[in-house]
């Protein structure tokens, strides 16, 4: 590792090789090289030291095999132990082992924060990239700068969309905001855990041209529609649309089941690799999970369409 200390860390939880090269290849082609790269090998089966070895010469990094296994029984674990590595580094943005960065990030992430020196959570619009392919696709632009309830509210609404790898958060505010919050398979982990720090933040600020290309990859959890799976994913959205909606009680955010309703239709959409008495299993334990506030829930349902276009 080189001697420079950098105001940024760069962390990568690896497991899989296929696009691995891609990544650090994205990394490397940064014009603003001021970052060290950190990267938490999860005990992958694949030779994972050959591939990061090319990019020495290349990136000022850090570099850190585990003895065990942790991303297959807790990803955040994983996540959060890497970045534990960090040493110096102010900033730090949770990277992938398979997304890839515009070369331009980093410069516009610095100027960024010299121009919002308020600023806590930076954000890069996002590009999706679909396999081997390099197909792309563009989603809804985020504007310059969002507060947290506007953040949630339009992710709700589908008006944003967004992931785990194209936020840098101010470590400071991570660790005293209780790092990112925990959900089965990670799902909704970083979703929860951005309202979490924007609140904490002042809101986030979104970098004005770099873009960050999130791959569907087919070896990631979003795509994985095997039964158990789908199950587990299920039961973490109701343990995070609950999350959202005793949090935005607590902001008093109104409107309990705009915060809520999702839970409505997330069986629903998720039926048809469900088995029937999972359907039945997972609506009690929505119900139980809610409890009486499903009363609260179901009344605020009755004036939802006369409310849903002033949120």
């Amino acid at each position: 590792m080189k001697e420079k200390q950098n105001n940024l860390a760069i962390v990568i939880p690896a497991y899989k090789a296929t696009f691995l090269a891609a990544a650090l290849d994205s990394i490397a082609a940064q014009t603003c090289q001021d970052f060290t790269l950190y990267i938490g090998d999860d005990c992958s089966p694949n030779n994972l030291e050959e591939i990061v070895d090319r990019y020495k010469d290349k990136i000022n990094l850090v570099y850190k095999r585990f003895d065990t296994n942790l991303g297959g029984k807790d990803l955040v674990a994983q996540w959060e132990r890497c970045i534990d590595m960090i040493q110096g580094e102010e900033w730090l943005w949770l990277f992938s082992d398979d997304d890839v960065m515009e070369a331009k990030c980093v410069e516009d992430f610095y100027k960024t924060i010299k121009e919002n020196p308020q600023a806590g959570l930076v954000h890069f619009n996002v590009l999706g990239l679909y396999g081997k392919t390099e197909k792309e696709k563009t989603f809804p632009l985020f504007p310059r700068y969002v507060n947290a309830k506007e953040y949630l509210d339009n992710k709700l609404k589908g008006n944003f969309v967004s992931f785990v790898v194209e936020f840098i958060i101010r470590k400071d505010i991570f660790y005293e905001s209780g790092r990112f919050e925990k959900f089965d398979l990670a799902w909704g982990s970083d979703f929860v855990s951005w309202i979490k720090f924007a609140s904490m933040a002042n809101g986030i600020y979104t970098c004005p041209s770099g873009r960050v290309k999130w791959r569907s990859s087919g070896e990631n959890v979003s795509t994985d529609d095997r039964n158990e799976i789908v199950v587990r994913k299920v039961k973490a959205f109701l343990a995070y649309t609950f999350w959202i909606y005793k949090y935005s009680k607590m902001q008093k955010y109104g409107h309990p089941f705009f915060y809520s309703k999702g839970i409505f239709g997330e069986i629903v959409k998720r039926r048809r690799f469900l088995k029937m008495w999972q359907v039945l299993y997972l609506n009690i334990l929505a119900m139980k999970k809610f409890g009486i506030d499903m009363v609260l829930i179901l009344v605020d349902s009755l004036s939802y369409i006369f409310y849903k276009d002033k949120i």
